[in-house]
């Protein structure tokens, strides 16, 4: 449903717990990698966790439904800041979600310093060399390594997490190494890994790597995720997300 009095604004629903969504369409709108990393992680009530470059707001009001109650939700675009901040009022989850409009990887010292038991984080998947330039500059910090590398990104989610704390990243598949040598780089260890595949035999498009912060060496390899079972129509275990509710 598009807004009357700002046409460039659609409200959608999320099909999980009658949630719903403000979308810009000059902006950079979520996808079902979203969907899937709030997905990843088993989340505490008791835990703090931040999103990093929340968008709308997507990850956080999803991650509300798996049990985590004290999100910070960081978005440096102004723009997308306000309106993960409408959609946290629309659902009714100010209580567990505060939206910060920053650039996490300026974060730095106290209170920012080690101060989340755990992040989630959809970085952008490709360098400022690989992919089809998008039509703004907007989606293209979304996209783009525009201003940051993806090394600059592992540290700055190193720096915000606590000592043994946890985070969750959904990457190109095509980039798996890139990742996991940021990783190390900042003493992010690897320890578990899925691969996402759009439909069985076929190559994987997507992965998710859980780190933990100063963890020991050792990854587990789970099983993959298929989103689809055949054009669309989702797999059992993406029908679940939807069917619990």
């Amino acid at each position: 449903m598009k807004s009357k009095d700002k046409p460039q604004e659609r409200l959608d629903d999320l099909l999980i717990d009658n949630m719903k969504l403000w979308q810009r369409t000059d902006q950079f709108c979520f996808a079902i990698d979203a969907v899937i990393l709030a997905h990843f992680p088993k989340f505490h009530e008791k835990r703090s966790y931040a999103d990093l470059g929340t968008g709308t707001g997507v990850i956080p009001l999803l991650m509300t439904t798996r049990g985590a109650k004290q999100i910070t939700a960081i978005e440096v675009n102004p723009l997308m800041a306000e309106l993960a901040a409408r959609n946290v009022t629309l659902n009714k989850k100010e209580a567990y979600i505060e939206v910060v409009e920053a650039d996490y990887c300026q974060l730095v010292g106290s209170p920012w310093g080690g101060r989340f038991d755990g992040l989630v984080i959809n970085p952008p998947y490709f360098n400022a060399l690989q992919g089809k330039p998008p039509d703004t500059v907007d989606v293209s910090l979304a996209r783009h390594e525009t201003n940051y590398t993806l090394g600059d990104i592992a540290q700055s989610a190193a720096r915000l997490v606590k000592y043994r704390g946890q985070v969750w990243w959904i990457y190109g598949a095509e980039r798996l190494v890139d990742l996991l040598v940021a990783l190390r780089a900042v003493k992010l260890e690897p320890k578990r890994i899925r691969f996402v595949h759009s439909f069985p035999n076929t190559k994987a498009k997507l992965v998710l790597v859980e780190s933990t912060k100063g963890g020991q060496v050792g990854m587990l390899t789970e099983a993959p995720l298929y989103i689809y079972e055949q054009p669309n129509v989702y797999s059992e275990e993406v029908r679940s997300w939807y069917e619990r509710n």
